[in-house]
């Protein structure tokens, strides 16, 4: 069990308009998530926060019935997320697809999901929550079953769907009271499947409100407190939770030689890249992290941000008005990210490590007009707030679920 912390407001900026919470006692409030990514609990995170914002006084638990409870076979599998995405990425492609598929995803549900109703039956047992929100797909039906057969009244059931385009079938139980999507392509996909149009919603997806624009004169002071200069175009190598996407390769190319720039690498858990490239003899200014708890404001320093293509860093940064670099994906359910990207005009796709230092270049001629150009076409597709957003549509949902005298 992971307690959600009370938080403040997260930012200076001014937060979206908040409905009223409604009359009673304040709701209480489940939140499902696995940390196969960090991403799944990112968002899970920023839910638990606009939940808090919203609604004071508020009691919000998270909870990962896959790793943190589920059977141990499933938890050794799931583990393995972290060392596909390290050492063999392109194993994942078959992986997913073959999951995707009806007969595999009735056969999983089939071999597993009894054990899973169990322990999300247990859960709301014990803490009989009015709302449950689920931010990953592999949980989605097996919770609403649970619901359903659990205490009474039942809980309002919410999926919030966590990639950006191409969604696995785990996504779309028809039992849910609300699915929030984050974009019309991810909606279409769910329509196809069956869900019904009045249970689907276009919200965005949640990131913590700390993921904001940088405010005049907020990009040099970010850098002087960083150690970097604060006038030289800064570029934000983000690799992940888990250090994976070549970073070392890209490091090598942008920092080996003397350039106009200066780089912040952030490693992420993978201290065995980290070592390498402090062992490495760097001409450009380089700041080299692990893991990192203040993504918003590095992502503030920044002029570009360069990593792979999940959902939540695509996201993040739009949502901080910089542009990206995509160099790498996930194959499956971050394909498609890719052309959502670059479709936009909010950055571009350099999968060649040697490629980085021309484009960059490219990007910062004539004072980075390109760039600025970029910045203001992500300002115009980022949904701010959406965190709170999907909370506000959450529940209504609820209320409207109470006004109904659902059981």
């Amino acid at each position: 069990m992971d307690r959600a912390p009370r938080r403040g407001q997260a930012s200076a900026q001014p937060a979206p308009a908040v409905s009223e919470a409604p009359a009673g006692a304040p709701p209480s409030v489940l939140l499902l998530f696995s940390d196969t990514g960090g991403g799944h609990r990112a968002a899970a995170r920023a839910l638990a926060d606009a939940v808090y914002l919203t609604h004071p006084g508020a009691h919000v638990e998270l909870f990962d019935p896959l790793i943190g409870h589920g059977p141990p076979v499933v938890r050794r599998l799931a583990a393995l997320y972290p060392s596909i995405i390290q050492r063999a990425r392109p194993a994942w492609g078959p992986i997913y697809y073959s999951s995707n598929t009806r007969p595999a995803w009735a056969m999983l549900r089939t071999t597993f999901g009894g054990r899973f109703r169990e322990i999300v039956l247990g859960e709301l047992r014990r803490r009989r929550p009015d709302l449950v929100i689920s931010v990953h797909p592999l949980i989605n039906h097996e919770t609403a079953a649970a619901i359903m057969s659990g205490p009474r009244p039942r809980a309002t059931f919410v999926t919030v769907v966590t990639d950006l385009v191409e969604l696995h079938r785990g996504w779309g139980s028809r039992r849910a009271d609300l699915i929030v999507v984050p974009t019309q392509a991810a909606r279409q996909q769910m329509l196809r499947r069956g869900i019904r149009r009045d249970r689907l919603r276009v919200v965005g997806l949640p990131v913590a409100l700390d993921f904001h624009p940088a405010e005049p004169g907020e990009r040099e002071r970010s850098r002087l407190e960083l150690g970097l200069d604060p006038d030289r175009p800064t570029l934000l190598l983000a690799a992940g939770g888990e250090g994976s996407g070549g970073l070392f390769r890209q490091v090598l190319a942008l920092c080996g030689r003397h350039n106009p720039w200066q780089v912040i690498a952030v490693c992420g858990r993978n201290e065995a890249v980290r070592t390498r490239i402090l062992e490495q003899r760097l001409r450009t200014p380089t700041k080299i992290l692990g893991f990192v708890d203040n993504m918003p404001v590095l992502m503030r320093a920044a002029d570009l941000v360069i990593g792979k293509a999940g959902p939540g860093a695509i996201v993040e940064s739009l949502a901080t008005g910089v542009p990206l670099i995509l160099t790498t994906y996930l194959p499956g359910q971050e394909t498609p990210n890719v052309g959502y990207v670059l479709s936009r005009g909010v950055g571009l796709y350099v999968p060649k490590a040697e490629r980085l230092p021309v484009v960059v270049r490219g990007l910062l001629a004539d004072d980075g007009a390109e760039l600025r150009r970029m910045t203001k076409r992500a300002a115009g597709i980022v949904k701010p707030g959406a965190a709170i957003n999907i909370i506000d549509a959450a529940m209504q949902v609820r209320r409207s679920r109470s006004g109904a005298g659902s059981a």
